[in-house]
């Protein structure tokens, strides 16, 4: 038992040291149809979580659910990650879903959607 423990706590380590989690709140969002208005944010709590782990990651879209009357989260895996050295944003794609966040050093955020929505505010660091 004690060296299960052990094996378990050897191969769970490195993965631990290399998460970070971030949360974004968005302060701005519009697609070509509407432009949300601070209250409409307020109001529906619109936010973006990002998951890293090593070399993978997931997304999460969250909002106010009126039926659930409670934040609600759609979560996708990362396809695809790529880190721009020159400017210092990193993206994150989600290909099915057509879904991409930019996240700037300083820890601005744009989100994508993909269907002509765009969404952008500042996030913090939660984990590790």
């Amino acid at each position: 038992m004690f060296r299960a423990i052990i094996i378990v706590l050897v191969v769970l380590a490195p993965m631990a040291a290399q998460a970070v989690e971030y949360h974004c709140n968005v302060e701005k969002k519009f697609n070509s149809e509407h432009t949300y208005t601070q209250s409409d944010i307020e109001k529906f709590q619109y936010s973006v979580r990002i998951e890293e782990i090593g070399n993978s990651a997931l997304i999460s879209r969250c909002s106010f659910s009126t039926s659930e009357q409670t934040v609600t989260c759609d979560r996708y895996v990362v396809d695809k990650i790529e880190s721009d050295s020159y400017v210092k944003i990193k993206k994150y794609y989600n290909f099915r879903s057509q879904l991409d966040v930019q996240l700037w050093r300083s820890l601005f955020f744009v989100e994508n959607n993909g269907r002509a929505g765009i969404a952008f505010g500042n996030c913090k660091v939660v984990a590790p």
